[in-house]
């Protein structure tokens, strides 16, 4: 009986770790995901943008999409998951009549046959 019990508690465990390794697995593919879209926001914000001049591509109105690695192998070389990046710029509109932009960055991908997202905007006028 008590054989019985340990190797119940033996497989409860090691089912309990798996999951966990799992749920981790996922998490560092989405805070990977985080990563890329902070990265792109950063650009957006630190890219010189000068009244008058025309604007820099990362900040001129409309929409991009391009594939981005997510989680790339060990030895660098090969991408494990790739995602789908949106870039959406709008020009705001203000009583100022200030050259204002809405700049939205999104990653879309599928990690374990998972649809997974995440999505940041920012603000960017003129220097």
């Amino acid at each position: 009986m008590a054989m019985a019990i340990v190797i119940i508690a033996g497989l409860a465990s090691i089912v309990a770790l798996i999951l966990t390794n799992n749920r981790a697995a996922a998490m560092r593919t989405v805070n990977n995901a985080r990563a890329v879209v902070q990265r792109n926001i950063d650009t957006a914000l630190g890219v010189p943008f000068a009244a008058g001049a025309p604007p820099p591509t990362i900040l001129a109105i409309g929409s991009n999409t391009s594939s981005v690695p997510i989680v790339v192998s060990r030895s660098g070389t090969d991408t494990v998951v790739s995602g789908m990046l949106t870039r959406t710029v709008a020009a705001e509109t203000n009583p100022a009549a200030a050259d204002i932009r809405r700049v939205t960055f999104q990653v879309a991908y599928t990690y374990r046959s998972r649809p997974y997202g995440v999505t940041m905007t920012t603000f960017r006028s003129t220097d």
